[in-house]
């Protein structure tokens, strides 16, 4: 037999010039459904193995691509597209009803003249007190958004902010990272690590990240005490660092605590640009 790409004969499963499969993927329908479920969703396939590694085995995974063992596993970018995709398709920013709770962005309460006793308050962007430096900022370069503000239907005021949150989400998650993958390199730099197996880290860790925030979330709807699994977030990536980069964790624990500030202050700007961007568009 000959190799359909590269016309070499064929030995095997796989040619050994090009690498190309020596078994078609034309056929009926159903029997390229079959194959492909078979491989997807199999016991033994790569994105379940993959996956189950990546959920209860931190840093093993990356540990395992970065030291040649890739045909086995599920590689990086694949399995993170699979999840992504699958992460918005489930994952929604819950819904705020303005009516019934009090809503202040930039010192302003929304929908209400006065805040409702006994409501739950929430301060979307800045705090409550008119004094606060970030409320001041605020009304100096938003003056004329905040006619809007107090006039404009509160509860469509919310939906476009909280719109807006969901569709930069996935450019957000994306550009974490490379962001997240510079900032293992700075603090791995004495280990002299390639930036590209920081990435290889950086992309493990979000899918498992997307994948727990599914998680956590359908369990949060039935019960909010589920929502106490946060914790795990800051215990995995402490665990995966020190199996991936092979360190103890004198030098882990810190660096974790470093990474999560970090990615606090990047979503706070992150959120902060989004509802300022939908305040602008008023």
């Amino acid at each position: 037999m000959k190799c359909a790409n590269c016309q070499s004969d064929l030995f095997g499963e796989f040619c050994a010039h090009c690498g190309q499969a020596a078994k078609s993927r034309r056929g009926p329908i159903w029997q390229v459904v079959a194959e492909f479920s078979e491989e997807v969703f199999a016991p033994r396939s790569k994105l379940i193995t993959s996956l189950f590694t990546l959920l209860f085995k931190p840093g093993l995974l990356s540990r395992k691509f970065l030291d040649g063992k890739r045909v086995s596993v599920l590689p990086p970018v694949r399995m993170y597209l699979v999840i992504s995709l699958a992460f918005f398709i489930v994952f929604e920013i819950p819904d705020i009803d303005v009516s019934e709770q009090n809503i202040y962005i930039g010192g302003i309460l929304l929908g209400h003249e006065t805040p409702i006793e006994g409501r739950p308050t929430f301060s979307v962007f800045g705090g409550r007190d008119p004094a606060d430096p970030v409320n001041v900022w605020f009304a100096e370069n938003f003056s004329e958004k905040i006619p809007l503000l107090k006039q404009n239907n509160a509860q469509v005021t919310m939906e476009r902010i909280l719109n807006r949150l969901e569709d930069l989400l996935p450019n957000v998650l994306i550009l974490f990272l490379p962001l997240f993958a510079l900032l293992l390199k700075g603090l791995y730099c004495l280990k002299r690590i390639l930036y590209f197996d920081h990435l290889i880290f950086a992309l493990h860790f979000q899918t498992w990240l997307m994948v727990m925030i599914i998680i956590i979330y359908a369990l949060a709807t039935i019960n909010l005490y589920f929502t106490w699994l946060t914790i795990l977030i800051p215990i995995y990536l402490a665990k995966a660092q020190k199996v991936a980069y092979d360190q103890s964790y004198w030098w882990v624990v810190p660096k974790t605590c470093l990474i999560f500030v970090i990615y606090i202050l990047l979503i706070t700007v992150v959120a902060a640009g989004a509802i300022l961007g939908a305040i602008v568009l008023l």
